[in-house]
């Protein structure tokens, strides 16, 4: 890192945070998507537990867009070492961590994980591909930065995954990517060959909407934390919207099939996502 981003970055944007960084830990699990699927909730309620520490912000994107600011810029977000040994003393495991949903769209982003932290647990929220895409499609036009057709853009994308044949699968920030977000095979594939299956918890979000207490308890088992009823409990919904055209539901059944079995036999779990 230069003079000058150090100094810039690290002394003028986290001060004293940064110069106590050292003294800093590293977060113990990775909320890394997927996007319009839940995320926030998990990130909002998660700290209820005592055992977890509350994250400072949501998509910190250090794995990614912020890899080259240096591990000690992101330490400057989390607690001290010294407050977890407290923590740990009071109730007997002291957890934090990062939520990015952007985390899984990138080869290069669980390699940069792995680099910094071998042991880290990943946490995944997947939704039945159609109705993600459609949830993000609904809330971009919300934010004024989509104004298209959504079957004019389901078409479109299609073609164009149809014929991509990049070396490795990527997200580009410069395009929408409603379909290509929902390819979760090919996003968590990389994840798999890196850490061990333990330390990657997949979870549905259309389960998270009927029992949110039982996925609650299964990532608490997946921690290896005492369970606890999480008393805010809602899920947190962003719009309200009609519902798809059915020919264009049908038209992603089709496209989404082989990916989702792709991705069921790649987690040894599968989800009721046929229509």
């Amino acid at each position: 890192m230069s003079l000058y981003k150090f100094v810039y970055y690290q002394l003028l944007k986290r001060h004293y945070f940064a110069v106590t960084g050292p003294n800093r830990i590293l977060p113990d699990f990775l909320i890394i998507g997927a996007k319009r699927c839940g995320t926030t909730s998990l990130f909002s309620h998660l700290p209820e537990h005592p055992s977890i520490i509350k994250s400072h912000h949501d998509n910190k994107g250090f794995f990614n867009d912020n890899f080259h600011l240096g591990v000690n810029w992101y330490r400057s977000f989390f607690p001290t070492k010294s407050l977890k040994k407290r923590i740990e003393s009071e109730y007997g495991k002291c957890l934090s961590f990062d939520t990015t949903t952007t985390y899984m769209e990138n080869k290069k982003t669980a390699e940069n994980v792995s680099a910094v932290k071998r042991d880290m647990k990943i946490i995944v929220m997947v939704r039945n591909p159609i109705d993600r895409a459609y949830s993000q499609y609904h809330l971009s036009v919300k934010d004024n930065t989509e104004s298209r057709k959504f079957e004019d853009l389901v078409d479109r994308e299609i073609k164009r995954l149809d014929t991509e044949k990049d070396d490795f699968f990527k997200i580009r920030r410069n395009e929408s990517n409603y379909i290509k977000k929902g390819l979760y095979y090919d996003q968590l594939k990389p994840w798999f060959e890196l850490f061990p299956r333990e330390n990657i918890g997949i979870f549905s979000t259309e389960e998270f909407k009927i029992d949110s207490k039982k996925i609650y308890n299964e990532i608490f088992d997946f921690l290896n934390l005492p369970r606890i009823t999480v008393k805010n409990n809602t899920i947190m919904e962003k719009g309200n919207y009609l519902p798809m055209k059915e020919e264009i539901r049908n038209k992603l059944s089709i496209f989404y099939k082989e990916h989702n079995e792709k991705l069921f036999k790649l987690i040894g779990k599968r989800f009721e996502w046929n229509v």
